[in-house]
């Protein structure tokens, strides 16, 4: 069994069935909410709820991963409660109950997601051969769960799910952690106003947070109600997933790209990219386009989420001390995948029953317009 410790097949199980238990959930949760007779707005709600969720885990369980000195730890509790409240999720119609289960399960996936990129990152391969698993799992649930809802039942979705989280802790338990430098194994426990206290006077930081909030606020939205937004124009819960895995496949020779990218381009010209990719996404969406139209361009998914996601872990590592890189990673998610997509779905559930979903996307693009423009405000450059 040791001999297997760290190999190559179990960090990129961690990324595939993480990601293919994230998809088996969240490509169908707007939908089945609607099927289920909630209105936009109730949709909202719950889809909102997680962000909230995120605002607390995400920076608490990166600070206990730092407290710790284990990110595998800490992952392998979040996975085995995710499954927990997935089955919850599934076995109940009242709409509290929705909420909240819907709320930890992508709460704790999105407190997840940071430090299995640092077990990633810190691994002897390559992230981006480590990541496209991710984009693979994601990819061929997101056909499957379309079909899965459509031909058979919603609740099939929820079993891959629970399925995928314990295959995750699996994977996760056939790992190391991150390796801390002499330095920092040596200090002491810190605390979480110190971490605080370091990170608040981080100037460049600061600024990536704001950009965060901005672009993951408007991106979150988009996928919540994208389901909605298809199906509002005559498209299928199969089409919905057709989608999801071209978008997805389209992730995997960015995911690949972005390790040769980031050695030839700094970090904010690609930002820069990503977070235009989006706002032209949303542009385009806000004329309301035909179905086979909106699944056409799902180039843009990976020129803007995936390119972001990759640089972000990288970032991060770069603009703070290694003591502190788990806390900063989930405060910066707390900010984008946690408040920002929490203000930013309620408001949109709000604009699509009081007005159209056109003016929908034209708010979320006026979000990433905001994310670019804090840009011109970043100054790192410099390379790992």
């Amino acid at each position: 069994m040791q001999r297997l410790k760290d190999h190559y097949l179990f960090h990129a199980g961690i990324s595939c069935f993480f990601y293919l238990a994230y998809g088996a959930f969240n490509v169908v949760l707007s939908m089945y909410c609607q099927d289920i007779g909630m209105s936009a707005s109730q949709i909202a709600y719950i889809v909102s709820f997680s962000p909230f969720i995120s605002i607390i885990t995400q920076p608490y369980f990166g600070y206990l991963a730092d407290k710790w000195k284990s990110c595998r730890k800490v992952a392998i509790l979040l996975m085995a409660l995710t499954a927990i409240c997935m089955v919850e999720f599934a076995i109940s119609l009242n709409f509290w109950i929705l909420l909240l289960s819907s709320g930890f399960v992508l709460g704790f996936l999105n407190a997840v997601t940071p430090l299995t990129d640092r077990i990633g990152v810190a691994s002897p391969y390559d992230f981006g051969k480590i990541r496209l698993w991710g984009s693979i799992g994601y990819a061929i649930m997101a056909q499957i769960s379309g079909i899965l809802y459509q031909y058979i039942s919603p609740f099939s979705n929820f079993i891959v799910g629970v399925l995928g989280s314990i295959l995750t802790i699996l994977c996760i338990y056939m790992v190391s952690d991150p390796k801390l430098d002499e330095s920092t194994s040596k200090e002491k426990s810190i605390s979480l106003l110190e971490g605080m206290k370091v990170l608040v006077h981080n100037k460049d930081f600061m600024v990536f947070l704001v950009i965060s909030f901005f672009f993951w606020g408007a991106c979150s939205a988009n996928f919540n109600y994208l389901s909605i937004f298809i199906r509002s124009l005559g498209g299928s819960a199969s089409q919905v997933g057709t989608y999801q895995l071209c978008a997805t496949l389209f992730e995997i020779p960015m995911i690949l790209a972005t390790d040769f990218l980031i050695k030839k381009i700094p970090y904010r010209k690609i930002m820069m990219f990503s977070i235009l990719a989006s706002v032209v996404n949303f542009a385009w969406y806000a004329t309301l386009p035909s179905v086979s139209m909106i699944i056409m361009v799902f180039v843009f998914k990976g020129f803007s989420t995936i390119l972001f996601t990759m640089i972000t872990v990288r970032m991060v590592i770069q603009m703070v001390p290694s003591t502190y890189v788990s806390s900063a990673y989930g405060i910066q998610s707390m900010l984008g995948r946690g408040l920002g997509a929490m203000l930013f779905q309620l408001a949109g559930g709000r604009i699509i029953d009081m007005f159209n979903m056109s003016i929908f996307y034209v708010f979320l693009a006026i979000g990433a317009i905001l994310a670019f423009l804090c840009t011109f405000l970043f100054k790192m450059n410099q390379q790992v």
